[in-house]
């Protein structure tokens, strides 16, 4: 079974899209959304879903996406995990378009999306392609593995996949960087979703969040 997590924060016309192509697989799944605390109709709506394939968990707090997809992990059923963002939408000829995740699961972890930084930690780009390079990383947007590969990057055994001391941004470049480490392969693969990116941090302090993450990215890689 493929657990699905989807940490969410308000925006609920993209989850409720989001939810409906979820459900629209016909593969062994679960779907399992995180709500950091919406304060538009998310709750109410999400509350009324009775699916069993569905699980919806509500935080009184932003708790951002790192702690998010923690909580939901130690929560998974599956032998796959997908971590996936909620502001996506699948192509509609492609119904079970985690089969293409799942093939690849076993050896690698997988995304659509792989990002580069410059030696000293400066972002270069993103790219729908595989890198070269040690400072390559995948896109945290949607990444996804086998439970036997996520529990190499749990390496305290304290359930965090994603390095909660980066509570958004870098927290995709450190688990690169770990995967790097621990001799994971990571592993570009297409994927017939779109995204339109930034839909939930639009409504954060991007620059705070993002030059807070930098900086602890840097202490912790730079030694």
């Amino acid at each position: 079974m493929l657990s699905i997590i989807t940490p969410v924060f308000n925006k609920y016309p993209f989850t409720k899209s989001f939810i409906n192509d979820i459900f629209r697989l016909t593969t062994d799944y679960e779907l399992i959304i995180i709500d950091n605390n919406s304060t538009d109709e998310t709750k109410k709506e999400l509350s009324k879903i009775i699916h069993p394939n569905f699980r919806y968990i509500r935080n009184e707090e932003n708790t951002f996406h790192s702690r998010a997809c923690n909580q939901g992990y130690k929560l998974a059923n599956g032998g796959y995990v997908c971590f996936i963002n909620n502001d996506i939408r699948v192509k509609y000829d492609h119904t079970n378009w985690t089969d293409i995740l799942v093939q690849h699961c076993d050896d690698n972890i997988v995304g659509p999306t792989m990002g580069l930084l410059d030696n000293n930690f400066n972002f270069i780009k993103e790219a729908n392609q595989q890198l070269a390079g040690k400072n390559t990383y995948l896109s945290g947007w949607c990444v996804a593995s086998s439970k036997e590969n996520w529990n190499k990057l749990d390496v305290n055994n304290n359930g965090q996949i994603f390095d909660e001391q980066f509570p958004m941004y870098y927290n995709d470049t450190n688990m690169g960087f770990m995967c790097h480490k621990l001799n994971i392969p990571m592993k570009v693969i297409e994927l017939p979703i779109v995204h339109f990116g930034k839909i939930s941090a639009t409504q954060l302090n991007i620059p705070k969040l993002y030059n807070e993450g930098r900086k602890v990215f840097i202490k912790k890689w730079s030694r």
